[in-house]
């Protein structure tokens, strides 16, 4: 069978919308997905630098549209970066060009479009108006400028009225303050309020969440200088990373939901125990947030490492066949997304769908290389297609008979082994053996 033949049976749910008339934009959809208000997990993805661009071929474009509009998901763009040019060079011109072709991409495959208010042009940095320094794209925005901010993160709120869902900057890019050896909570909050009453002016619609700050951990107490009482298998998350988002829920002007970021390793010693284990960190963070807040949790990045594939016992007949790194990291990622759907989770996103040899990470299609005409599934696409539209809309029971990860609905069950060795499953009276590291789908 081709690759469009099996594609096309992947993505029977595809959806196609035309592209929008920036001229006379559409008015918002009749029925709006919230994540949150409702009983299930949404799963979604984020764009960045290289996602089914124009200089494609035709093949490439087709077979990765056809994955990503498989089943509706969220679909997050950054206005400045991450794949799109400088949308306002200079005060009052504006440019947007490749973030209307982004746009343009999600409404295509049917997705439900959120957008990462970063980041800021240069001449809010202090740079000189109409120059775009591209290694300067992670400074935040000067004081004097976050109004600039405000009008500009305004400006696309009105410009797209489908997009319901905006999250206020990125992992607090530039707000690190190395005399305090702390995060500039304060000075993210002025921001964030700043931009929440200029969006909230224009679309009272609008959805609004933050502070999109990252978890990080330490192998122990005894690593650090700030450790909190939020601890489990994966170590110690750093307090001040929790302090941000306890001093940004007392000080915001209002929020729809709490905007989170972690990876299962630490920051001294990586991962310190199996990925199984170390994905706990997503539920425990999720119950912790939800009390603080009481908003809806989204993990608008979430890294789960990997463990080197099991070794055969010493004197066995034959080596077990190796596990490949892109099985590895599919199993990794559904266990996260396990871990934060029992803890009820609003919404999940998963960074960059396109693989990359420099991003460790599960993907929902190949990395488009010169001479290949098709970009293909990954060992996560299949199950990630399947149980989003599911969990959704809260059909999926997690369940973790021994140490196996069942995704169970009324017309069938995902069935994980995040365990580097062979475990047992009872399914339909029978025992099942699965082989290390296995996603085992409907049928």
């Amino acid at each position: 069978m081709g690759i469009f033949a099996m594609v096309a049976l992947l993505v029977a749910g595809l959806f196609g919308w035309p592209p929008v008339d920036r001229d006379q934009p559409p008015a918002p959809p009749a029925v709006t997905l919230l994540p949150g208000t409702g009983d299930g997990l949404v799963l979604g993805v984020t764009h960045a630098q290289y996602s089914l661009d124009s200089w494609l071929t035709p093949g490439q474009r087709k077979s990765g549209e056809q994955i990503l509009g498989a089943t509706p998901l969220l679909q997050n763009q950054h206005i400045m970066g991450f794949g799109v040019g400088n949308p306002e060079p200079a005060p009052g011109r504006f440019d947007w060009s490749r973030l209307d072709e982004r746009m343009d991409l999600i409404e295509r495959t049917g997705g439900t479009p959120v957008i990462t208010l970063c980041c800021a042009p240069d001449w809010m940095k202090g740079g000189a108006a109409g120059t775009t320094d591209w290694d300067d794209l992670a400074a935040a925005p000067l004081p004097a400028h976050f109004d600039d901010f405000a009008r500009l993160s305004a400006e696309v709120a009105q410009r797209y009225p489908r997009v319901r869902h905006f999250q206020v900057w990125n992992e607090l890019k530039g707000f690190w303050d190395p005399k305090a050896g702390a995060w500039d909570a304060k000075g993210y909050t002025d921001l964030y309020n700043q931009v929440y009453d200029a969006v909230k002016a224009v679309r009272p619609d609008a959805l609004i969440g933050g502070p999109y700050v990252v978890l990080n951990s330490w192998s122990s107490a005894a690593a650090t200088n700030h450790p909190s009482e939020l601890r489990g298998p994966y170590g110690v998350v750093d307090q001040r990373s929790l302090d941000v988002v306890e001093y940004w829920n007392q000080h915001k002007h209002g929020a729809d939901f709490v905007a989170l970021d972690a990876s299962t390793g630490t920051r001294d010693k990586g991962l310190i125990t199996t990925p199984d284990k170390a994905s706990q960190i997503y539920a425990d963070a999720t119950r912790w947030a939800r009390s603080l807040t009481g908003l809806p949790v989204w993990w608008s990045e979430f890294y789960p490492d990997t463990a080197p594939p099991p070794q055969q016992p010493t004197g066995s007949a034959k080596s077990a066949p190796a596990v490949p790194a892109d099985q590895a990291r599919a199993v990794a990622t559904l266990d996260a997304v396990a871990r934060a759907a029992e803890a009820g989770a609003a919404a999940m996103l998963l960074w960059q769908p396109e693989a990359s040899d420099d991003l460790p990470y599960a993907a929902l299609w190949s990395e488009a290389r010169p001479g290949t005409d098709v970009l293909r599934p990954t060992s996560l696409t299949a199950a990630w297609t399947w149980l989003a539209p599911r969990l959704r809309k809260g059909l999926v029971d997690v369940q973790r008979p021994a140490d196996v990860v069942q995704f169970s609905t009324p017309g069938g069950q995902v069935v994980v082994n995040p365990r580097p060795q062979t475990e047992l499953i009872r399914a339909g009276g029978l025992s099942v053996r699965l082989p290390p590291l296995t996603i085992r789908l409907p049928g």
